[in-house]
């Protein structure tokens, strides 16, 4: 690799990284409950995000039907070889399967398309998140608990946000200025918080059974990566689209899968641990990709 790419990967990553560092540090430093921040960001911040985001230029029905499907494959193609593989090493299904299956497209992955693939590209990633919360909220919880699958997903104030924002966008309506640039800048705090927040979220968590751990972190970059091209081929995706539906696809394991594994008690520690291995691993493996996605 040439000087010059070295310096965008880096450009791409570190603020990330850096970040993440930080809350990592100051987690373990102070102690203090994220629940009010984390409120914020999921029921105010994440929704003005998705509006101020998505209801600008016009969206191609077309593409928002392609990452939608490219979510279902990915995220389906990875709940079937977690699966198979789960059941070879007869290890719990519940525990294990849905930190293979469900990435984090948004704490780690909105920052990085957005600094990989600009504006254009982040609007990518927020339909690939929505696209990842609705099936992580439906088939993941179903697969902690079926009776309360169901309504879960109707809870989350970002998928009617979406669905608004994505009808602005293709009715051609105008949000009042005053109003759009409110949402504007509510959406603009979610970013730094969502990346600072995972670093806090981190401190809290030690490595339990580490070589499990990396093997089963590793699992969700690997087997989603390898799915998003086989998607970015089958769906036809081209340009910045395809590069973002391959970052997001080998994101590390989501950090909702710890929270729900607490809400539903199924073994969380082990969990968490999945989720520090995953993410360490994406230390090495992001920059790896990006680097491929830049060259392609």
């Amino acid at each position: 690799m040439d000087t010059r790419l070295y310096l965008e990967i880096g450009n791409i990553v570190l603020p990330v990284f850096l970040i993440v560092g930080l809350g990592f540090l100051f987690g373990k430093i102070y102690r203090l409950s994220l629940t009010p921040i984390n409120d914020l960001v999921i029921y105010v911040f994440t929704p003005c995000l998705m509006i101020s985001s998505l209801s600008g230029d016009p969206i191609e029905v077309g593409l928002v039907g392609k990452v939608f499907a490219s979510v279902i494959l990915i995220s389906g193609g990875s709940l079937l070889v977690g699966y198979l593989i789960i059941r070879a090493l007869h290890y719990p299904i519940r525990v294990y399967l849905p930190p293979v299956a469900f990435a984090n497209t948004g704490n780690m992955g909105l920052p990085l398309v957005l600094f990989a693939f600009g504006d254009e590209g982040f609007r990518v990633g927020i339909l690939y998140m929505v696209g990842m919360t609705i099936v992580h909220f439906t088939a993941g919880i179903a697969i902690l608990s079926y009776r309360e699958s169901r309504l879960e997903v109707l809870k989350l104030p970002l998928i009617y946000a979406a669905v608004l924002g994505i009808a602005i966008s293709l009715l051609g309506w105008q949000i009042p200025t005053p109003l759009d640039r409110s949402i504007d800048l509510l959406g603009q705090a979610t970013i730094p918080i969502m990346i600072f927040a995972l670093g806090y979220k981190l401190s809290e968590i030690t490595l339990h059974e580490a070589e499990r751990s990396f093997l089963f972190g590793g699992l969700r970059i690997g087997v989603g990566f390898l799915l998003g091209l086989l998607s970015v081929y089958v769906f036809g995706l081209r340009g910045v689209s395809s590069g973002v539906v391959i970052m997001d696809s080998a994101m590390p394991p989501a950090v909702f899968n710890f929270v729900l594994a607490e809400k539903y008690k199924q073994n969380s520690k082990v969990v968490a641990s999945i989720i520090m291995a995953g993410t360490l691993l994406s230390l090495i493996t992001t920059p790896i990709i990006i680097a491929f996605l830049l060259r392609k």
